[in-house]
């Protein structure tokens, strides 16, 4: 029989074993599953340990926010265009169908599902679900990626005390992943921050400078300078703070 193939009929033979070989691999390697040679694309499913954590997503206008996801269901965001400005804002998240499906407050609802080359985030406005409603297409897309490194523990929303007591006059502070921050008060106010020996120092446009540190106790504390007074000089107030987690 193998005296009747002709070299052409060889190459063909040669060229589809090849192909059905590069599917396999190719199917192994993004966790696919392979019946009669051929791969069907089916996305592992992400578990609730690696949803758990802090994750940069963009919004409609392609800005980055960040959302965290915390074990007992909660979520909070960094999003800092809605009327809560730097509060961000709240919601809940569960695993469904091998996604992570986090439901909002302002009715936003934003599902982050496995791809190819990591994680994809699809956002859905208020009343919009999949398959659901008027359109089935999300308002915006992206990719999400998890949150690494010292950013960690500093990536968020802060409640940090104001000078006269009661939640009427806490400040809130949101930091981006990017570098960004936002702060509830003042009429500039936004401005960027980094992290130096261990510390976030918070770069504020309006000439004020606060600082982040972590204690031993595993707590925050915070202090704050006026525009003018030099960092070692008296801060002008200092105050344990808080990281919002629901």
């Amino acid at each position: 029989m193998n005296a009747l193939m002709n070299k052409p009929t060889l190459n063909r033979i040669y060229f589809l074993s090849s192909l059905t070989l590069a599917l396999t691999m190719l199917a192994s390697f993004l966790g696919c599953e392979t019946q009669g040679g051929l791969s069907f694309s089916q996305s592992k499913p992400i578990t609730r340990e690696e949803a758990v954590a802090i994750w940069s997503l963009t919004d409609s206008e392609n800005e980055l926010f960040n959302m965290i996801l915390s074990a007992d269901g909660s979520a909070v965001d960094t999003w800092w265009k809605g009327e809560d400005g730097a509060k961000g804002e709240r919601g809940r998240w569960e695993l469904v169908n091998g996604t992570i499906d986090i439901r909002l407050n302002s009715g936003w609802r934003d599902v982050i599902s496995r791809s190819a080359l990591g994680y994809d985030k699809l956002g859905y406005p208020p009343g919009l679900a999949p398959g659901s409603g008027p359109q089935k297409e999300p308002a915006n897309s992206g990719q999400a990626v998890k949150v690494s490194g010292d950013d960690l523990r500093f990536v968020g929303v802060w409640i940090i005390p104001g000078a006269l007591a009661g939640p009427k006059y806490e400040l809130y502070t949101a930091l981006r992943s990017d570098g960004m921050a936002m702060k509830s008060i003042d009429a500039i106010n936004q401005g960027t921050w980094q992290i130096e020996s261990g510390i976030a120092h918070l770069y504020w446009a309006d000439g004020w400078h606060t600082t982040i540190e972590p204690v031993d106790d595993g707590t925050f504390f915070s202090k704050s300078w006026k525009p003018g007074v030099a960092l070692n000089e008296m801060p002008s107030g200092s105050a344990a703070v808080r990281r919002v987690m629901k």
